[in-house]
C-alpha cells in the first residue's frame, strides 16, 4: 500500500494552520510508520480509512513532541479560563464558508496517537487533487486516544454538499451525525 500527502493537506505545513501542524520530514516518517499502524479504522465511506499511529517510543518518550492533542472537554476548558471563539471559515478558496468554533488560552498536551485520514486514489481524482499513490493523506490529527473522534457535524454537512463545495458527495449518515453532535457538544478543538 503506497501513501502520499495530497495538495489539500499541504496546508498543514503552514505555521498559520489551525490544526495539527507538520513538516515534510514528519510526514515522511509518518508514512513509514503507517506500514505498521497501531490500529486501522474504517472511514465514513468506502474510499476512506484511518490509521492510528502511536506517538510513543519504546522508552516512553514522544516520537513527535510537537504534535499536540487538540480536542478537550469544552465545559472544563471554559471553567479553566479558555476563551470560546466562533467564525465562518472555508478551508480553501473553492469551499463555502461554514460556522466553526474553537477555544484558545489552554495548554495543549502532546498527542498520544496520530491519526492519518486516507482517501483512495480514485476519490482524490474525483476531488480534482490527483495522487500517484494508492492512498492520499487528507488530514493528520493529533489525538489523546487510539479511538478516532467522530467527524464534526459541519464536516459531514460539507461532504454531503458535494465535491464542488469542498466535500466528497457522501450523504449524511443520520446515526453517525447524531453521535457526532453528542460528542462535539461536549468537546471542542483548541487553537494555539
Amino acid at each position: 500500500m503506497s501513501i502520499q500527502m495530497c495538495e489539500f493537506t499541504e496546508r498543514q505545513y503552514s505555521p498559520d494552520f489551525h490544526g495539527t501542524k507538520v513538516t515534510p520530514e514528519i510526514v515522511k516518517e509518518l508514512i513509514s510508520l503507517a506500514e505498521e499502524p497501531a490500529a486501522e479504522f474504517p472511514g465514513y465511506a468506502d474510499f476512506c480509512k484511518i490509521l492510528a499511529i502511536s506517538n510513543k517510543n519504546s522508552d516512553g518518550t514522544y516520537k513527535f513532541p510537537s504534535i499536540k492533542s487538540l480536542t478537550v472537554d469544552k465545559a472544563e476548558a471554559i471553567k479553566n479560563g479558555a476563551t470560546l471563539h466562533t467564525d465562518y471559515e472555508a478551508r480553501n478558496e473553492n469551499e463555502i464558508a461554514v460556522l466553526v468554533e474553537w477555544i484558545s488560552g489552554v495548554e495543549t498536551p502532546v498527542a498520544e496517537y496520530i491519526h492519518l485520514i486516507l482517501y483512495s486514489r480514485e476519490q482524490m481524482a474525483k476531488e480534482d487533487d490527483p495522487v500517484e499513490a494508492d492512498w492520499a493523506i487528507v488530514s493528520i490529527g493529533g489525538a489523546a486516544t487510539i479511538e478516532v473522534e467522530p467527524m464534526r457535524p459541519i464536516t459531514a454537512m460539507r461532504n454531503a454538499l458535494g465535491v464542488e463545495e469542498g466535500g466528497s458527495g457522501v450523504a449524511i449518515d443520520r446515526e453517525a451525525y447524531k453521535n457526532s453532535v453528542e460528542f462535539w457538544s461536549k468537546y471542542i478543538m483548541i487553537r494555539e
